[in-house]
């Protein structure tokens, strides 16, 4: 295998000085390895990544804003205000979109 080094990151460098401590000849070939593209990991990164994070358009911010429990978002962070995060956290997980009420208890979280 070809060991091209001109794109290696500082750990890749790292890891190759490992495995010479470790007894490998082919320490950079096994680096190289490491670092070759996976077409199949990437696409399910990306898709993960578009599931976890879609992008926000108005459709879906006005969807968010409308399943967010704006009461129990200021009583969590009052909860949290006052150093009680478990009451916070219960508080949250009872509405009906925690994720988006927690966000929003954000914006009531005094930061001094």
């Amino acid at each position: 295998m070809r060991t091209t080094r001109h794109d290696w990151t500082a750990a890749d460098y790292d890891s190759q000085e490992i495995l010479h401590t470790l007894g490998h000849r082919d320490a950079a070939a096994r680096v190289n390895r490491a670092r070759r593209t996976r077409p199949v990991r990437r696409a399910w990164r990306t898709l993960r990544t578009r599931l976890h994070h879609p992008a926000t358009t108005a459709a879906s911010a006005s969807v968010v804003a409308a399943g967010t429990d704006w009461a129990a978002a200021r009583a969590a962070a009052d909860a949290v205000n006052r150093g009680d995060t478990g009451e916070a956290d219960r508080i949250v997980q009872a509405t009906a979109d925690p994720r988006t009420t927690a966000f929003a208890a954000f914006r009531f979280i005094d930061v001094e």
